[in-house]
């Protein structure tokens, strides 16, 4: 019988680390998260024709050997460090182009290159499991801040396999033509974010079981509309209302607005550390949303954990 990881229990699914004042004083903050348990329940990482992955050390999987995977685009690793604390059996891929959204979308460019992604996450679950039946069950894209740039430009070549989406203080509308160059919904146009507009109105309709999840801040990056002026106007697009919140917390929850699929989340904060605070809501967009809604097998959290080489970070 396994013996127990006490980091295991006081790090149970649900619950990331708070970041502590000793932690601070440390140089950890919400753009550099504390790495209490490395890999935590899951193998390491194992890289990809295109990525990083993650596979549960035990458990995780059907009886038919489907897993529930998440890609995740920009800052994969301080993404990692949330979501192995927290996570009940969701397969972690991760991916890192460098800055700005153009070197996310420009790979993804010829259609044929999202399908090659599937064919090697699917090799990674049979090769990590030991086990040639591995294969994708569900499908999640997730990107925080630049990344969206991959799944806009995924979604220009249809959504078939995808089912969830989420964008983590991440999407950003074009300017209107002719329009002042203004933080306002008049000012803005979704054309340029089209494909992720229709699949958030696919999951407000509750087609196919698609989930769709957009948290946002209120910082105003000036030269280009912010994602609380895209996240207005995928309301007014939809014809949806936000419900206010009260939070006493400096990037706490100010609104949201939840229709079956549609979750869009409203945080405090107009600053880079309330931009890198939404790094943390993967976590409730995983096992609050995602997890629940896809009913995805739990892997073992009682198996021993297993540290980040530093040079793999």
């Amino acid at each position: 019988m396994p013996t127990v990881d006490p980091v295991a229990v006081q790090y149970a699914p649900g619950r990331v680390e708070p970041l502590s004042e000793a932690l601070r004083r440390k140089g950890f903050n919400e753009c550099n998260p504390h790495d209490p348990i490395g890999y935590g329940p899951y193998l390491p990482y194992h890289r990809m024709r295109m990525g990083r992955i993650l596979v549960p050390q035990k458990g995780g999987h059907t009886a038919d050997m489907g897993y529930d995977v998440m890609v995740h685009f920009h800052g994969y690793e301080p993404v990692r460090k949330v979501l192995v604390q927290t996570a009940h059996g969701i397969v972690y891929v991760g991916m890192d182009f460098g800055v700005g959204s153009g070197k996310y979308s420009k790979p993804f460019q010829n259609k044929d290159v999202f399908p090659r992604l599937r064919g090697y996450i699917e090799k990674a679950l049979k090769k990590q499991s030991g086990d040639d039946r591995a294969h994708i069950r569900h499908l999640a894209l997730s990107a925080w801040s630049a990344g969206y740039g991959a799944i806009n430009q995924i979604l220009k070549h249809g959504d078939e396999g995808i089912d969830a989406v989420v964008l983590l203080d991440g999407l950003h509308a074009g300017w209107k033509p002719g329009a002042r160059k203004e933080q306002r919904v008049e000012s803005v146009s979704a054309l340029f974010v089209e494909p992720v507009l229709d699949f958030a109105e696919a999951a407000a309709k509750g087609e196919d079981g698609k989930l769709f999840i957009f948290t946002h801040s209120y910082v105003d990056p000036v030269s280009y509309p912010s994602t609380s002026v895209t996240a207005d106007l995928f309301l007014t697009e939809l014809g949806f209302n936000r419900e206010s919140t009260d939070s006493d917390e400096p990037f706490g929850l100010a609104g949201s607005a939840d229709v079956l699929g549609f979750h869009l989340w409203s945080y405090k904060g107009h600053n880079e550390i309330a931009h890198c605070s939404h790094i943390n809501h993967v976590v409730r967009a995983v096992t609050e949303v995602i997890e629940p809604a896809w009913k995805t097998p739990h892997m073992d959290r009682n198996v021993p954990f297993k540290k980040v080489p530093k040079w793999q970070k």
